[in-house]
């Protein structure tokens, strides 16, 4: 990613920015062990202990027995517990301070997923979803926070793009050991704590104990303010890209699986694909040096549509699907973070909070919706549905900038 991505971002958003400068706090931690400990955080957190759950859904259901409608209410109870993070992260951020809350986040991620992999039956299994799912919204937060506060300018979007790209290399380790672990799932799941575990270590001994700024405390009034910065337009398009999101996540595997255009590795291998082509997407930032984010926005919504449909109505297509997914989402978030950034710099945590909070909204309704939409006409009808929920996310781009005389001082 060339130097000044956001930057350049920033100028053709339509929004205003932060003034470029370079942090006080720049050389109190070491980039790069700063940046590469976020990635691995990311990645367990959202990639494993989120997106685990869809991945090992179909030996799940089969061996603990479970409807479509349940798995849908134990996905939809796990994001719930991630709208409730979403909700404690800016408190337990200023008062605590990123080394702790991302040391609870982390400890969520491996109780969960040992939960899980001890399951025997759909209340076990959704306690472990739940504690699991609360993790990627206690750990990316601090992060965000952290690379504004202690990386040069020239370096924050870099920082942020290599940092949000996390999911999808922990959804593209998940793929194979999912695939190792075939028939297995309680392996699967504690490898995963296994990793979780030594991941978070290495991000409570990078982040500094206490952050020299804050966002300040951060309550229900304050995420009211920002939301009203970030308006309408970025809150409905987090809120789609999460309804669309949960579906996909939560039963795309199963799609896949049933298919099987690989036999009994389909699964494994749609997932793996999906984290691999989101690596790509996460280098989405580089691409804001030429194009505007609303032009980017627009061709990343309509891949992510042409992915839902390929998965709806064209059997055999599910792994071209699974590509389109995971670069077309992994950019998205990308560009809605980056777009929350603009908007809000003075206060980047409570910022991203916010858009995190209208996205698990959306990530709470997919999953039961999905599934009970899915019981009455199947999984194709769900697809087809999300169709044109993410082709409108590209409708909902940040608007044009005002004349110089209109801005304010």
């Amino acid at each position: 990613m060339p130097v000044g991505p956001l930057a350049a971002g920033r100028r053709r958003t339509g929004v205003r920015g932060a003034r470029a400068g370079t942090s006080p706090n720049a050389d109190l931690v070491r980039p790069w062990a700063l940046i590469g400990s976020g990635l691995a955080v990311v990645a367990v957190a959202f990639g494993l202990a989120r997106y685990g759950y869809g991945l090992l859904l179909p030996q799940m259901r089969t061996s603990l027995e479970l409807s479509l409608g349940q798995l849908g209410a134990i996905g939809g109870a796990g994001y719930g517990s991630y709208l409730t993070a979403c909700l404690a992260c800016p408190s337990l951020l200023s008062r605590l301070g990123p080394r702790v809350t991302v040391t609870v986040g982390g400890t969520a991620a491996v109780v969960g997923m040992l939960v899980c992999a001890a399951a025997t039956g759909p209340l076990t299994l959704g306690v472990g979803v739940v504690v699991a799912g609360a993790s990627p919204a206690l750990v990316w937060p601090p992060y965000v926070a952290a690379v504004e506060e202690h990386l040069a300018a020239d370096r924050r979007a870099r920082g942020h793009g290599v940092i949000n790209s996390g999911t999808a290399y922990g959804v593209a380790v998940a793929g194979p050991v999912s695939l190792l672990a075939t028939g297995s799932w309680r392996v699967a799941w504690s490898a995963f704590a296994a990793m979780a575990l030594l991941v978070t270590i290495w991000a409570v001994r990078t982040l500094p104990h206490r952050a020299d700024h804050t966002d300040g405390p951060i309550g229900a009034g304050s995420l009211v303010a920002v939301a009203r910065e970030q308006g309408g337009r970025l809150l409905s398009a987090t809120f789609l890209a999460g309804l669309v999101a949960g579906s996909y996540a939560t039963f795309g595997v199963e799609v896949a699986t049933a298919q099987a255009p690989l036999g009994e590795i389909s699964g494994g291998v749609f997932q793996t694909l999906v984290g691999v082509s989101g690596v790509a997407g996460g280098l989405v930032g580089a691409l804001l040096a030429t194009t505007s984010l609303r032009h980017l926005l627009a061709a990343t919504a309509s891949t992510l549509a042409a992915s839902c449909l390929l998965l709806a109505a064209a059997p055999g297509l599910v792994l071209v699907s699974a590509v389109l997914y995971g670069a077309s989402f992994i950019a998205i978030i990308g560009l809605l973070l980056i777009w929350s950034n603009a908007l809000v710099p003075r206060a980047p945590a409570t910022g991203i909070v916010t858009a995190m909070l209208a996205m698990a909204l959306g990530l709470v309704i997919g999953p039961p919706l999905a599934g009970l939409v899915a019981g009455e006409a199947g999984l194709a009808t769900v697809f087809v549905a999300c169709a044109p929920l993410a082709a409108t996310i590209g409708l909902l781009h940040p608007a044009r900038r005002r004349p110089p005389t209109a801005q304010p001082a």
